[in-house]
């Protein structure tokens, strides 16, 4: 098969080529059972009930977790500070004092201007859902004609907006005292979360060495190296979702503010948020407001559409290229898998965390092939 015609020598080029496409296929095959054997397990564990199980302990745990955050997020201030002369005790105090003033003059300024917001949108429900209700109609009369008969359709879509207006205002009591009470305890869980943390920033680098002593000792400087590595993606990630995020809010503020929707800093809040999710972040952030604008004047709505696409072309054409794709390095594909895997299990938490998630398996995969070459074909 291998051998020359004319020669009982192996046909070495044609070798290679066959190794290399057996190599390819391997590759693939490798990838794939490590695809459905993640599919397989997670299936597993959601059929044992072990999700359940692992979002008690991470209830218990949330303090903590907030903690090592806010630590691992201001240790490079801290530390930089340190450097120059400053005692980490006094650096770390003054990152705090900024941080919860910056935190005040948020919630000083945003909680007021939002407030009234709400209540304004709230209390202009019932001619919200004329509005609506208008509108629709004259889609209808304009598509009526005496061989269809849309009416029974029209009907229905009047009874589901009816319905849903009768549960906003009869719910609306309960769903603010729901609200309120999941915001206090959430204050005193991250307010926990703080003193854990200002605690571990105090001595950060012993808290990443104690991590690292869990570890066998023959391990222990490949674990690091591997934790520097992690350490480095997720820095990269948190700082280039926040710049990207804190642009949209930016954009989506003044453009809603200038086209004249209502409660503009609420929604171009919740715009800048759901920004986080990739690609069906937009689409989210985006679809209630454009809900409200066109309640308003579908001219408006049409206007907040286009604004919108504006927003999300430069996004994608030039923030998530500069700023994120430079720092992650991720392929389109790898993080729709992603979010779908991770949506499907986890709903919009998973959505959100699934690519800093995907971001950490990539490392920690390339770390071990690095190591133990699982993808490279070695020569003989």
């Amino acid at each position: 098969m291998f051998k020359r015609k004319d020669e009982k020598t192996l046909d070495i080029p044609k070798v290679n080529q066959t190794v290399s496409l057996l190599h390819k296929i391997l590759k693939i095959t490798y990838i794939l059972i490590i695809i459905i054997g993640i599919y397989a397990a997670t299936l597993i564990f959601k059929e044992w009930g072990i999700f359940t199980f692992i979002k008690v302990i991470f209830k218990v745990l949330i303090p903590f977790f907030i903690g090592f955050i806010i630590a691992w997020l201001f240790n490079p201030i801290v530390t930089y500070l340190h450097s120059k002369k400053v005692n980490r005790v006094l650096g770390s105090a003054l990152v705090y004092l900024v941080f919860l003033g910056l935190i005040f003059l948020i919630v000083y300024s945003i909680i007021p201007v939002a407030t009234s917001q709400i209540n304004d949108l709230v209390g202009g429900i019932p001619s919200l859902i004329t509005d609506i209700t208008d509108w629709i109609d004259n889609v209808f009369k304009n598509l009526g004609n005496d061989a269809i008969d849309l009416t029974k359709y029209k009907d229905g879509i009047f009874e589901a907006i009816a319905n849903i207006g009768r549960d906003i205002s009869n719910g609306l009591p309960a769903k603010v005292m729901s609200i309120l009470t999941s915001l206090i305890s959430g204050v005193g869980v991250f307010a926990l979360g703080l003193i854990i943390g200002f605690y571990m920033l105090l001595n950060f680098d012993n808290v990443s060495k104690t991590m690292i002593s869990f570890f066998p000792k023959r391990i222990r400087n490949d674990a690091s190296e591997l934790l520097h590595r992690m350490n480095t993606t997720l820095q990269s990630y948190v700082h280039g979702t926040l710049i990207v995020a804190s642009s949209i809010f930016v954009l989506s503020y003044v453009g809603f503010l200038i086209i004249g929707v209502e409660a503009p800093l609420l929604f171009a809040l919740f715009c800048g948020i759901t920004d986080i999710i990739p690609y069906a972040g937009p689409y989210i952030g985006g679809a209630p407001v454009t809900l409200i604008a066109f309640s308003q004047d579908p001219a408006m709505g049409i206007i907040v559409i286009i604004y919108i696409a504006i927003i999300q072309c430069i996004e994608g054409n030039f923030l998530q290229p500069v700023i994120m794709g430079k720092t992650m390095k991720i392929h389109p594909v790898t993080i729709l898998i992603g979010l779908l895997i991770f949506g499907h299990f986890f709903g919009i938490v998973g959505m959100i965390v699934s690519t800093p998630l995907v971001a950490l398996l990539k490392t920690i995969f390339m770390f071990f092939d690095e190591k133990f070459s699982l993808t490279k074909y070695q020569e003989e």
